[in-house]
């Protein structure tokens, strides 16, 4: 019973102490019952720095990498097995349509050709003559036939072997310059050797990938600024034809312009950077500060009578310090920029001070 008591007396004396201590160690509490933890932190309007924005210019730049090709580029090859007889260019040589470039030996050709033309008069005559006899009915219709068909067989055969013949004149199919010659007098080349190339130089063309979203951007006729490695003066293109297409793989268009050469400073093969240069004289811009990027969405914050308003926005180009802005904001909208981390949709907020650009 005794160490009962010495048991119970001290355990009493801790809940006294406890039921005075705790009250005064929790928060107090206001008039309405609640304490001052539950209330909201930084209940006060966030500070924030503000622009009103107007239509002004902006101008966007943009630069793909493009290759430069002849306007028209062939490999000139022989299409017959033969020596080379007469070689007729020299290397690049400009050349205009038409003009004879290589003859291949054609003696063995033009003697079976006179065979054949010889054998072709026999039998026309011959075809003649059972055609009279046929109709004083001394020869079958079955002997008229077959000279009849002899006569057109040979006149097939002649005409094969007059498109040989005109194969051994090699001549320009456009006028442009030829590139270097890679055979020689008295070569025996086979069919399809390469004997030169010929290409348009005073007329190119580059081709070069666009992001499908500058679709828009790149129509036909479009003006594009063209520089080249070497050049320090920046050429002009011409849009000509956009690819109705679109590469799956990169999300990409290829796009085809015209450039205009005259003075032969550019070559098929050159490496351009190919500018894009945009200008809209009422665009919405904003700092860059002031756009807010998410996994879903594209935002600027606004302020309307002293509360900030979310805007889902679809922005264009940029540039270093500004962002251009297509859908969203309407001019005269006053949007947030400096302040935005502290901000949230529907708070109060506090204008430190205006920029008015309008």
């Amino acid at each position: 019973m005794e160490a009962m008591k010495n048991f119970l007396l001290p355990a009493i004396a801790v809940a006294v102490i406890a039921a005075i201590l705790v009250p005064r160690l929790l928060p107090s509490s206001d008039g309405d019952g609640q304490g001052t933890a539950a209330r909201p932190p930084g209940g006060g309007a966030a500070p924030v720095r503000t622009q009103r924005i107007q239509p002004e210019p902006f101008e966007s730049r943009l630069t793909f990498n493009g290759t430069l090709m002849a306007d028209q580029s062939i490999h000139i090859r022989s299409e017959l097995r033969g020596k080379v007889e007469q070689i007729h260019f020299t290397d690049s040589q400009d050349v205009q349509k038409g003009d004879l470039i290589v003859v291949i030996e054609s003696g063995e050709i033009e003697a079976e050709l006179r065979s054949l033309q010889e054998q072709l008069a026999l039998a026309s005559t011959q075809a003649d003559r059972l055609q009279n006899l046929f109709k004083s009915g001394s020869v079958t219709a079955s002997e008229r036939d077959d000279a009849a068909s002899r006569q057109q067989v040979l006149r097939a055969e002649v005409e094969r072997l007059q498109v040989r013949l005109a194969k051994t004149r090699i001549t320009a199919p456009f006028a442009g310059t030829l590139g270097l010659r890679n055979i020689s007098t008295g070569d025996l080349i086979e069919a399809d050797t390469l004997i030169t190339t010929l290409q348009t130089v005073s007329k190119l063309m580059v081709d070069f990938s666009v992001p499908e979203r500058f679709q828009r951007l790149v129509q036909p006729q479009t003006v594009l600024s063209l520089r080249v490695a070497g050049h320090e003066q920046p050429f002009t293109a011409v849009v000509r034809a956009v690819d109705p297409r679109v590469d799956v793989a990169t999300r990409t268009l290829t796009v085809r312009a015209d450039v205009d050469n005259p003075d032969r400073k550019l070559l098929p093969g050159n490496y351009a950077r190919v500018e894009l240069v945009s200008r809209n004289e009422a665009a919405l811009v904003v700092p860059n500060v002031a756009v807010l990027q998410s996994l879903d969405q594209v935002s600027v914050f606004t302020v309307e009578d002293g509360i900030a308003v979310r805007n889902s926005v679809q922005t264009g180009h940029r540039d270093e310090t500004r962002v251009e802005i297509l859908q969203g904001l309407e001019p005269g909208a006053e949007i947030i920029t400096s302040g935005i981390q502290s901000v949230r949709d529907g708070q109060r907020v506090n204008i430190q001070r205006r920029l008015d650009l309008g």
